[in-house]
């Protein structure tokens, strides 16, 4: 069984259309998107579109919850940030309806079975939370958000799965985690991110996913893989957007080719969200009618 994993794409057509066209020499029997399809580039109703033409398992996302809350009683006044409402209305009015709905009826998590039933999880940030992120150890990067194993064992409580996939950081993580019983592994796959990525993983033109095989003496082995495309396409359109689409200058210079001039930009205030701002509702959405009408799941 070959799985292909990728997410965070955010509307990065360019960048999916990168990823899938590599994706054709490595023949994966299955293809699982880790979530915030949309959102920060202008393009999520077309990469929606071509995602839903080809056999896939997604789920949902931070960035799905900003665009299907809004004027909802669910969206939280934390959000309330000009520029933030400002790219949520227009991505609402070019997804419709029928999108949005489409974004929010999707699972929180997607099990695949290898060895054993559900040994494969994969959620958006950790299990049960889409805002919250695994993050590397202390001392393994450069980086000034880490988390210490007890935490990253706290944050799998109650998880059987060998392998647990994730996105929401826009970097690759590969960390083992022993949790439960002194016997139990858990190895923490991020394939980094569609649209663009941070860290080690900075780059215009740059596309990240994951390869995970599993046979019965091995189990599943994991293959992190970064597809470079030409970054001038992507952004030549996102400069003919600058008048159009409230993002498009900050991101046009974020994706910029080398040697490119920078525009005049007015960073997004939607920049400005942390991991982990969970709203506050979110552990007793199960028993709110508000977020089962979201959900279309028919549960009053």
């Amino acid at each position: 069984m070959r799985i292909a994993a990728f997410g965070d794409i955010h509307g990065n057509l360019f960048g999916l259309q990168a990823v899938l066209a590599d994706l054709r020499g490595q023949r994966p029997d299955a293809m699982v998107i880790t979530g915030d399809l949309v959102h920060k580039f202008p393009w999520g109703a077309e990469v929606i579109d071509l995602l839903r033409s080809l056999p896939h398992q997604a789920v949902l996302g931070n960035s799905e919850l900003y665009l299907t809350l809004w004027n909802s009683p669910l969206w939280p006044a934390c959000w309330d940030m000009p520029l933030g409402q400002e790219a949520v209305s227009w991505e609402r009015e070019r997804l419709g309806a029928e999108r949005l709905a489409w974004l929010a009826a999707l699972p929180e998590h997607v099990a695949f079975s290898g060895g054993r039933l559900e040994d494969l999880l994969v959620v958006h940030g950790v299990p049960g939370n889409p805002f919250l992120p695994f993050l590397p150890r202390p001392g393994q990067e450069r980086s000034p958000w880490v988390q210490t194993d007890v935490r990253v064992a706290e944050l799998l409580a109650g998880v059987d799965a060998d392998v647990v996939i994730c996105g929401h950081t826009h970097r690759t993580l590969l960390r083992p985690v022993l949790h439960g019983t002194p016997e139990h592994r858990t190895l923490i796959v991020n394939p980094g991110s569609v649209s663009y990525g941070r860290g080690l993983n900075v780059g215009a033109g740059r596309a990240d996913y994951a390869l995970l095989d599993w046979s019965a003496p091995a189990g599943w082995q994991v293959t992190l893989r970064t597809v470079h495309y030409d970054p001038a396409p992507l952004h030549r359109a996102l400069l003919g957007l600058v008048d159009n689409f409230p993002a498009a200058a900050f991101m046009a210079n974020r994706m910029r080719p080398p040697g490119a001039p920078s525009v005049p930009e007015v960073p997004p205030d939607f920049e400005s969200y942390r991991w982990g701002e969970t709203p506050a509702w979110w552990d007793a959405r199960d028993q709110l009618a508000a977020w089962h009408a979201l959900r279309g799941d028919g549960v009053v």
